[in-house]
């Protein structure tokens, strides 16, 4: 995987994106401090909130927003492969702004305990994040163009907040809440919402990588 190639097809405005917020709300908390209560929720926000949003944008740019994507996908490599290492970089931005944040929560002695234990915490971001990557991708390359991707993302996510009460309580839709851990970590419902989310980012990809093949739709 030519790792300096694709980063070089997110624009620089994206990549100056996690930066940017990272900077933010690590102000934000840095001026909350004294209150913990305050500071933990701006941390809970960015991670669990900011960060999945964040890479669901950036994902819909992934392919569809490459220059050259016709000589990358007349390359002898399955057509497939080229989404799915766009999309492990990103998530790797993305991972690597969560660890750096939490570390310096830690510095800043800020208690995360209520998203779980350290290992359990990362699913805080990583679940909504995979799940919104997921979405993002497979209407990127339906519409050809990634603007209605990262539309629909922002969409779903201003939804999911504002009706948080009817995903929660719902007998279904709870299994599709993208901020179980982060607002609601002791609800019964927790283990099988990440793994419905998780199987339903996996199947996404699965079917942007089949949009993929039909390569003369890209070209």
């Amino acid at each position: 995987m030519n790792l300096l190639y694709h980063l070089r097809i997110y624009r620089r405005e994206h990549l100056a994106l996690p930066a940017g917020l990272w900077m933010l709300f690590a102000l934000m908390v840095a001026f909350a401090r004294m209150d913990d209560g305050r500071a933990c929720e701006m941390a809970c926000t960015f991670l669990g909130f900011v960060l999945p949003l964040m890479a669901g944008i950036l994902a819909a740019s992934a392919i569809v927003d490459d220059p050259v994507l016709e000589l990358q996908l007349a390359a002898p490599r399955a057509p497939w492969r080229i989404l799915v290492e766009r999309l492990a970089v990103l998530l790797g931005i993305v991972a690597l702004a969560a660890l750096a944040y939490q570390v310096y929560l830690g510095a800043m002695g800020i208690d995360l305990t209520g998203l779980g234990n350290p290992a359990a915490r990362q699913l805080a971001w990583l679940v909504p994040s995979l799940a919104l990557m997921g979405l993002s991708s497979l209407v990127a390359l339906a519409l050809v163009q990634g603007t209605g991707g990262a539309l629909l993302v922002g969409l779903l996510w201003l939804l999911q907040i504002l009706a948080r009460g009817w995903f929660v309580a719902s007998p279904w839709a709870r299994y599709l809440f993208l901020f179980m851990r982060v607002r609601y970590a002791d609800h019964p419902a927790l283990a099988a919402n990440e793994l419905c989310l998780l199987g339903l980012g996996m199947l996404l990809v699965i079917d942007a990588g089949w949009l993929l093949r039909k390569t003369e739709r890209y070209l």
